[in-house]
């Protein structure tokens, strides 16, 4: 694994606008690359503000790049004394900005920033190109002819409007149709409901674009404002995990009513969905692309948000702790705080699974073990263990060239190990990527059941001896599983185990969940409290988190559209706070700029909101109304955070229990657990914080 140090900006802001370190900028002349990161830019070309000085009258302002003289790409904003301009044509790594002042002389302003250009299908930070299957050419995206890095020539711009029935058509050329519907932005303009759609490739991914644009109107650019575009962009982000080495055939979603009808521009791509790339470095990476070529195509957002259930929740959460700004705010919906720790809770149940039957627990014990409110829950996790088998390929993947032991030894592993080698590494050993396999060292599985008296302690010994693992082939073992530590530690210090103690320091995120826990569905309340748990124990506060619970359905969706509202005025609050007072610091600016009224709350069966601190307090009127349940590892003594991927050993201690085993028992308990059992109030091994944000790979 290559991790480079990474260039972390003092605010969200700072850290897109920042040039890199080194680069030699005399301040006289203010230079921001308003578009992406200076050391980040992709695609050769991008959006660059100049704030002239006093001193320097604007038309002697002279720019150019590598000796190329760009002047005449710069058209002045605001008051006149900044110029803003599209560098294009920057050649592959680094490229000299040069900005001066006709007459040159003694005490003339200068300015020389060094701008670093990546190419277009990437990678800027995410490490080596693994193999993709190219779909952009075929349905349902029929963007022509591919190259070999799957993208195609230019962009494709297509048409589709919002009927007064209340669905989306395709616009016909000609007259504007009679059913043709208006709408009402957020800044109180009413204009056709024409949405303009963009799609095209970028970072190897299907990307889209889409706003409210009437043909034969201006778009809007970097100088022009139109009456369709309310100035924030919106980015969703889609659900599910899949190794997919596809280019997918689905996004985020842009054709979003909820979004595009208040006026937001709406960008997201294939890459961006987990179903379809289960890689947050690769989705981190390709979100920060595709704004860069939002940016410079119809200008600067005031802000970006990101959108998006279960995880495409998960998504923004890393993605905001690892690489902060390029989403300025989260609304997530019935998410989660990463893969790994969700992931591990499916091979955790199939443990469990398996094992009740020899242990002869019952429907209802069985259900105890795994803390869910539901039988069922189980079921629904482990759909995530599936990432964890190499031959488990998707159908688009030719069999021929997956993986075999014996047949295709060097063939496509479908495991997540393997689909972000980059940032875990590769086993030397193996040449496969090194595997946060599941961890059951120590784990004692129904542990609170038995001191509960659920379980007797004959099904607790027999259920522990059934648990067993996995190996590196995903295959179980009768034996329990030792997680690969240095994979562990790359996990923590890299943000993909997310402790909160990045970009989320600061970052506003407001978190609802519609409640499933009864229903067996998997994305339970105490994923929300997983996620407040690890705020606390890395910031000692959660002034920046927002958690709203409510009856799943049409209650939820309308908990989603307040979130939304709430989170326009929260970031247009910060944006002018942090214009107000250059001196604030990210987190005393997220802090102050939270609306009055805006906490954590649940909405009651009648719409009634509770206004309440989210807590774990069996007492409290929310969980009253909606109560946590658990998961396996807390059951079995582990924190309530699921931060701890493997347990450090203390010895076992007989007379800890309560309960009574006879020596045959024990011994047998032993025998499970030869180096001991988890002392869950140590932290993990291999547990440290963040390294930094910004990581190369």
């Amino acid at each position: 694994m290559l991790v480079a140090t990474a260039l972390v900006g003092g605010s969200a802001a700072s850290a897109l606008a920042a040039p890199p370190a080194g680069a030699g900028v005399n301040r006289t002349f203010d230079v921001e690359v308003l578009s992406t990161r200076a050391d980040m830019i992709s695609g050769g070309d991008a959006l660059v503000r100049i704030d002239i000085p006093r001193n320097v009258p604007p038309h002697q302002v002279k720019v150019r790049l590598d000796g190329r003289d760009l002047t005449d790409r710069f058209r002045p904003v605001g008051d006149g004394r900044a110029m803003l301009g599209l560098v294009d044509q920057l050649a592959l790594g680094d490229n000299t900005l040069e900005v001066r002042s006709n007459g040159l002389g003694h005490g003339r302003p200068t300015a020389d920033v060094t701008l670093v250009n990546h190419p277009v299908e990437g990678p800027v930070f995410s490490g080596p190109h693994i193999p993709l299957f190219c779909t952009a050419s075929g349905n349902p995206w029929n963007l022509g002819p591919v190259d070999e890095n799957c993208h195609v020539a230019a962009p494709r711009v297509t048409y589709q409007y919002r009927t007064t029935a209340g669905g989306f058509a395709n616009l016909p050329d000609g007259p504007l149709p009679a059913n043709l519907a208006t709408t009402t932005t957020t800044d109180g303009r009413t204009v056709p409901y024409i949405v303009r759609i963009e799609r095209g490739t970028i970072n190897r991914a299907v990307y889209e674009i889409a706003l409210l644009h009437e043909p034969g109107t201006p778009v809007p650019d970097p100088w022009t404002a139109t009456d369709g575009w309310n100035d924030r962009l919106m980015y969703t982000f889609g659900g599910a995990c899949g190794i997919g080495y596809t280019q997918a055939t689905s996004t985020g979603g842009v054709m979003n009513h909820t979004l595009l009808s208040r006026g937001y521009a709406v960008a997201s791509s294939t890459f961006n969905v987990y179903a379809n790339n289960c890689n947050d470095v690769t989705s981190a990476e390709t979100a920060m692309m595709v704004k860069e070529h939002f940016t410079e195509t119809y200008g600067v957002p005031d802000f970006t948000m990101g959108w998006g259930g279960s995880a495409g929740t998960m998504q923004q959460l890393l993605i905001a702790n690892a690489y902060p700004g390029i989403l300025d705010g989260v609304i997530g919906q019935i998410g989660y705080p990463d893969e790994r720790s969700v992931t591990l809770t499916g091979h955790e149940c199939r443990f469990i699974s398996q094992a009740a039957t020899p242990a002869g627990l019952s429907t209802a014990q069985r259900t105890a073990v795994t803390g869910f409110g539901s039988p069922n829950t189980c079921g629904g996790y482990q759909f995530f263990d599936g990432v964890d088998w190499p031959a488990n390929c998707p159908s688009h993947v030719p069999a021929a060239q997956r993986y075999h032991p014996v047949n295709n030894p060097g063939g496509i592993r479908c495991a997540m190990a393997d689909f972000i080698s980059n940032v875990y590494g590769v086993d030397p050993a193996t040449g496969f990527g090194r595997p946060i396999i599941p961890d059951t060292v120590g784990v004692q599985y129904g542990l609170q059941t038995l001191q509960a008296g659920t379980i007797t302690a004959e099904q607790f010994v027999r259920l522990n001896e059934g648990i067993g693992g996995l190996d590196v082939q995903g295959n179980r073992t009768p034996q329990r599983s030792s997680a690969n530590v240095d994979a562990i530690r790359v996990a923590y210090e890299t943000g993909r185990i997310n402790q909160f103690d990045g970009g989320l320091r600061w970052t506003p995120i407001i978190e609802t969940r519609g409640y499933t826990d009864p229903s067996g569905d998997f994305h339970d309340r105490i994923r929300s409290w997983n996620i407040r748990e690890r705020f606390v124990a890395a910031n000692g506060n959660h002034d920046n988190h927002i958690s709203v619970t409510s009856p799943s359905g049409a209650l939820a969706t309308a908990t989603q559209d307040q979130a939304l509202a709430d989170m326009d005025a929260w970031l247009t609050a910060r944006t002018a706070l942090a214009a107000a007072r250059p001196d604030l610091d990210d987190v005393t600016l997220t802090g102050l700029a939270r609306p009055d009224g805006l906490a954590d709350s649940c909405i009651a069966p009648n719409g009634d909101r509770i206004v309440e601190e989210l807590t774990l307090d069996p007492a409290a009127q929310c969980n009253q109304l909606f109560p946590y349940h658990r998961n396996p590892r807390m059951i079995a003594g582990g924190p309530t955070s699921s931060a701890v991927i493997k347990c450090q050993l203390q010895p076992m201690n007989r007379a800890a229990y309560g309960v009574t085993f006879t020596d045959e028992q024990w011994q047998r308990l032993q025998a499970v657990f030869p180096g001991g059992v988890c002392d869950w109030s140590k932290p993990g091994v291999g547990q440290v914080p963040l390294a930094n944000t910004w990581i190369r790979f």
